[in-house]
């Protein structure tokens, strides 16, 4: 196993997923990726002229790559990451969509992500990025619940 995809929110159950990852990691001597997705920015929104006004979406998606970036850096100062080989990465797009694409392309061995807790009609009516990712993937997606605190 050489190649772990991490994809994580921020979230305290994405927080939970990246220690695993870590673990599994450090098992294997795998190489770990973590990937925030983040959505495409509407046509519409802010920008340095009136409200409402059409901005370059390209400049606003540069700019959020910059700022998840940096969250992810702080995200990841708390981790045990010692002895391992790992990388940030930022996109912007649908996140199941992204997830897939990016493990299929560069050839993931695995996927370590989290799981939220929505109630079964919540998942039925809005879907979930881990069950999408689940169903599509190309390579064993590991999945992991809440931390029961």
């Amino acid at each position: 196993m050489d190649k772990i995809l991490v994809p994580v929110d921020g979230s305290p159950t994405s927080e939970h997923a990246a220690e695993k990852a870590i673990e599994v990691a450090k098992k294997y001597n795998s190489k770990l990726t973590f990937l925030i997705v983040t959505k495409k920015p509407d046509v519409f929104g802010r920008g340095n002229s009136s409200a409402g006004t059409v901005f370059g979406s390209e400049e606003y998606s540069n700019e959020l790559k910059e700022e998840q970036e940096e969250t992810m850096k702080d995200f990841l100062e708390e981790m045990n990451l010692e002895g391992l080989e790992y990388d940030i990465r930022v996109l912007v797009g649908e996140p199941y969509e992204e997830i897939i694409e990016m493990s299929e392309k560069e050839n993931y061995d695995l996927i370590v992500m989290g799981r939220r807790g929505f109630s079964k009609i919540t998942r039925f009516f809005l879907g979930s990025v881990s069950q999408r990712v689940l169903s599509g993937a190309h390579c064993p997606v590991l999945i992991i619940p809440e931390k029961k605190e």
